[in-house]
């Protein structure tokens, strides 16, 4: 059974209409993200479009090919509006509606208007466009480990590369050329796998981001931004374990806040969340980007250092003290100082578990406390004061 152009257009539009439908679906159960809305919005014009242009025998050359393809353009830049939001990019009515501005301008030219193959060839190098662009929008930010991202990449890739072939179609049609059945039959074969793998994979994609979000949010600290203590552990046991594989020292920094209840008391919880948040600020600053630094709860932070000698782990944790001790901290016109203790603790290959690894660094914490506080005590010095009271 043969198809023609008109029919195939009619099942494309359907097919279009249905992945449209799918995803402005998936957007009112979830009315987030917006994102979605814009892709199903595209996904409709796109059905919109084919079926005008479908029924050209049946109406007025002004809708079935100015109207058609005015909206054609518009669905391709809303496409790419879409992939702007879903990277939380700032969006452009203009640049959205330049492939509109530009059919209707070519409109007005008899001889443009006049040929086929010439009103092909511009509406696929529009979509063309806008299509290649929202493969730039997804490509750029690769990095955020959405699996989705791929397979859409490749498929808008294939569309814009098959875009061009609609041109000897749409001569064939005005009788310029003869149709070309292989090509037809290709034509509907992409065109059904953009409409359902594109409203599959769109959704996908958000599914996925939106996962993404909620296990971020999940593993950080709302008040501080950096991780908490159940992201610590989680990552911590893994990195020590590498780290009793691979034969490498780990160091264990546990921080706490001097006098934190003091501060509470004496100024109000917000100044005291304020302090909380320069502390991480003052911490990070001096840390390397591949150590874990997270709140434990209330003023007590941690900080696994991977890879570290038991020399560099004292002096990174030093240097974190003198950072905090340094800051003011100021309440309009009054300021006031705060200050640290820091437990120092390190994985030996009988201990190479965190649970442990935190118990001697706690011990160590302990004894900077009862030393006097604002200083830096490791579980060596601990080790040392038991054996000289035991041998006293």
């Amino acid at each position: 059974m043969e198809f023609g152009l008109p029919a195939v257009l009619v099942i494309s539009g359907f097919t279009l209409a249905v992945a449209g439908a799918l995803l402005l679906l998936s957007w009112l159960l979830h009315r987030s993200p917006t994102a979605l809305a814009l892709w199903g919005i595209a996904f409709a014009m796109g059905a919109i479009a084919t079926v005008l242009i479908a029924a050209r025998s049946n109406i007025a050359d002004v809708w079935s090919i100015v109207a058609a393809n005015t909206v054609l353009a518009g669905a391709y830049g809303l496409m790419w509006s879409g992939a702007r939001k879903f990277e939380s990019r700032k969006l452009s009515a203009t640049a959205a509606a330049a492939g509109v501005a530009v059919w209707l301008l070519a409109c007005t030219i008899p001889s443009f208007y006049a040929t086929p193959a010439a009103r092909a060839a511009l509406m696929a190098a529009i979509g063309m466009s806008y299509t290649l662009l929202t493969v730039r929008e997804l490509w750029r930010s690769r990095g955020d480990g959405l699996l989705s991202r791929w397979p859409i990449i490749a498929l808008l890739t294939l569309h814009a590369a098959t875009l061009p072939t609609r041109i000897p179609l749409v001569a064939a049609w005005a009788g310029a050329e003869p149709m070309q059945t292989n090509l037809l039959t290709f034509v509907l074969f992409e065109s059904i796998l953009l409409s359902m793998a594109g409203a599959y994979l769109f959704g996908s994609l958000v599914k996925e981001r939106v996962a993404s979000v909620y296990k971020q949010a999940a593993s950080v600290d709302p008040l501080t931004g950096v991780a908490n203590r159940r992201a610590f552990l989680q990552q911590g046991s893994r990195m020590v374990q590498r780290g009793s594989a691979d034969r490498i020292l780990i160091g264990l920094l546990l921080f706490d806040l001097d006098g934190f209840k003091g501060i509470n008391d004496a100024h109000g919880h917000a100044v005291g969340d304020g302090v909380l948040t320069t502390f991480c600020q003052a911490a990070i600053a001096q840390l390397r980007p591949n150590d874990l630094f997270a709140r434990m709860g209330g003023e007590e932070f941690a900080c696994l250092l991977p890879d570290v000698t038991a020399k560099e782990a004292m002096a990174i944790a030093e240097r974190v003290r003198l950072a905090f001790e340094a800051t003011v901290h100021t309440i309009g016109e009054q300021s006031f100082g705060a200050t640290v203790s820091v437990g120092v603790a390190f994985a030996a290959a009988e201990r190479s578990d965190l649970p442990s690894l935190l118990v001697s660094a706690d011990r160590a914490l302990y004894r900077a406390k009862r030393e006097g506080r604002n200083r830096v005590v490791s579980e060596e010095h601990v080790r040392s004061a038991e054996r000289e009271r035991k041998s006293a």
